[in-house]
């Protein structure tokens, strides 16, 4: 089974799945977190290097660098998942990515819309061979307001990277939930613990006998629906 983590910069997403796999892999549960995206960027080597990259580099060049990045992480999942039981977190779906890109694109968000259709498909690819749901924390206004603190704790939150995550929020409140991927929201201020258990809770996640996981029906779409 694959868990996408969706949310902006902030919301909680790297600690969620820190709880989640603790948790599982507590249970019995064989749980693995999956690399991060930065290491499909041909760009950057190293975590750090992000930030200076995004400065250096045009919007659409960023936006279109994170989608193919996103396509090639995707396509390698469908590839583990066709031999693994394993339950794998993953730190940003294709919503928070996709959304992420538009936010980094401004004015040329529709030179990238052809690559939607890649994104598309490398996720029905997965949805083949994987159940998969996506965990969505906070929407809209909620999200930024969660956020900001968090960020300007542990960094500099420039006026253009406060732009960007604005932009970012909106983009993902706009979106609706990502085609084919049921979602599951929940609230960007409740504690990390307690989203941990909802989404083990919600997701029907038990350990059976013989240590592997029995993965229960998908969760059901949360909140409203509005899709684009």
């Amino acid at each position: 089974m694959i868990i996408f983590v969706d949310g902006i910069d902030g919301s909680g997403k790297t600690t969620l799945i820190r709880h989640l796999a603790t948790a599982l892999n507590r249970s019995g549960t064989e749980t693995v977190v999956s690399s991060p995206l930065w290491r499909y960027l041909t760009t950057i080597a190293a975590p750090e290097q992000f930030a200076s990259w995004v400065v250096s580099t045009t919007g659409l060049d960023v936006a279109e660098a994170l989608i193919t990045a996103m396509i090639d992480r995707l396509d390698d999942l469908r590839d583990l998942s066709v031999a693994q039981d394993h339950v794998h977190l993953v730190d940003r779906g294709p919503k928070t990515v996709y959304a992420s890109a538009r936010a980094h694109a401004y004015e040329r968000r529709t030179a990238i819309e052809p690559l939607r259709e890649r994104l598309a498909a490398s996720v029905r690819a997965l949805t083949d061979v994987q159940p998969c749901v996506a965990i969505e924390l906070g929407e809209g206004e909620e999200s930024l307001r969660t956020a900001l603190p968090r960020l300007t704790s542990s960094q500099t939150v420039t006026p253009a990277y406060l732009g960007y995550l604005q932009a970012f929020a909106t983009e993902m409140y706009a979106s609706g939930d990502w085609p084919g991927l049921p979602t599951r929201r929940l609230g960007v201020s409740m504690s990390a613990e307690a989203n941990c258990v909802a989404v083990i809770e919600s997701l029907c996640l038990q350990t059976t006998m013989n240590g592997r996981a029995d993965v229960g029906a998908a969760v059901p779409a949360h909140g409203r629906d509005r899709r684009a």
